[in-house]
């Protein structure tokens, strides 16, 4: 299996080298990055001096060793990388390994694309991801939720088929539930939702000032304005809430979910125009994984269910 590599943007682009071993004639072994696949060179030099023959055989294993560590297994592989900007459970769950459904999602997608490609991810800002993405960054983007860059049926991104059904739940304190009725329920109260986030069945209301929300950069802040008492309702994906409510107890028994949501929407993998055949290539995979215990059982990790026959 190829092995998935996690890295934080911005990052020194990787450069030529030589790693150097000596061998029965000193050979030097360079490694050189040309994008998408991992080439090693060998050069021979005349052996210029005496060397024993026990020092031939260490340097030589040497040699191979840092030909492997270069190559990997992904020789031949396409690198692809996976950009997600969701640094919050369940799609990062911790934050210095990247560990959550993202990273399991590229460990998956590096075995069943074992030696066609290699995925890596990249968690990026969603403002950068948004400039990559308009520049013509070649990449795919994990977990896209379908209400976003007009969507599988619009725009110019190509999309697979859906990864599993999420919604947008409002959740208020156990103690002062809130349901919602529709978006006048909202007028006058405290409504926490995240910054750069669009809810389209609040867009007119939110856009004319009828609705005001509190604005944050991430769900744990969202959660623990509502728990101060900051705001009386907020707004997160019903993804975020499967988790909460399956790992932690305060959770589940402190707050309150409306019966009724803010809207339902799928979530895929879009990748950048001109990247069809990569997209097909995946999208196979996609459309198989939904009936894979494999990957089943990667989603109930986290309190999720593949999606439904009707959304493929």
């Amino acid at each position: 299996m190829a092995a998935s590599t996690f890295r934080f943007l911005p990052h020194v682009p990787r450069k030529s080298g030589f790693q150097e071993g000596v061998c029965k004639k000193l050979c030097f072994v360079v490694r050189v990055g040309f994008g998408q696949s991992c080439r090693c060179q060998i050069f021979q030099k005349a052996d210029t001096v005496g060397v024993k023959v026990m020092s031939h055989a260490r340097n030589v294993a040497m040699c191979l060793g840092v030909w492997l560590l270069s190559c990997g297994t992904t020789w031949g592989a396409q690198r692809i990388e996976a950009w997600s900007y969701y640094p919050v459970p369940p799609f990062q769950t911790e934050d210095v390994s990247n560990a959550g459904l993202t990273a399991d999602l590229v460990v998956y997608l590096n075995k069943a694309l074992s030696g066609k490609y290699d995925v890596n991810l990249v968690m990026l800002p969603k403002a950068r991801l948004n400039k990559m993405l308009e520049r013509g960054d070649k990449a795919f983007v994990a977990f896209t939720p379908s209400v976003v860059f007009d969507g599988p049926n619009g725009g110019s991104y190509l999309w697979t088929a859906p990864l599993f059904e999420d919604r947008q739940e409002l959740v208020s304190r156990a103690k002062q539930p809130f349901e919602f009725n529709g978006p006048a329920s909202l007028f006058g109260v405290r409504f926490g939702a995240l910054l750069g986030h669009i809810y389209p069945m609040l867009a007119k209301e939110m856009e004319s000032g009828v609705i005001h929300a509190d604005r944050t950069t991430s769900e744990a802040s969202l959660i623990a304005m509502l728990m101060a008492g900051h705001v009386d309702v907020i707004t997160i994906p019903n993804s975020a809430v499967r988790y909460y409510m399956s790992t932690n107890t305060a959770f589940r028994q402190g707050f309150w979910i409306s019966r009724q949501h803010l809207g339902e929407y799928t979530r895929h993998l879009m990748f950048q125009r001109g990247m069809e055949k990569e997209r097909d290539d995946f999208d196979q995979i996609i459309r198989k994984m939904n009936v894979d215990p494999a990957w089943i059982g990667t989603l109930k990790k986290y309190g999720l269910e593949p999606a439904s026959r009707k959304t493929r």
